[in-house]
């Protein structure tokens, strides 16, 4: 793998970053220059709202004490 120049993320038209424990998180600036239109974009929504719809079905969450 090699390191993601800075200069290709500003020429994106979206970017997330994804954890287990924060889900789908949209990045709208890098270095205060806006990604896109400087709003998360029509892939990250649509994962977002996947991601919640799943987390919110009990047969892929375990709960925890």
């Amino acid at each position: 793998m090699k390191p993601l120049p800075v200069a290709r993320l500003r020429q994106a038209e979206e970017i997330f970053i994804t954890s287990t424990a924060g889900g789908i998180m949209p990045v709208t600036r890098v270095d205060d220059a806006p990604i896109g239109d400087g709003r998360p974009g029509p892939v990250t929504g649509r994962l977002l709202d996947l991601y919640w719809r799943k987390h919110a079905d009990p047969a892929w969450t375990t709960a925890v004490d």
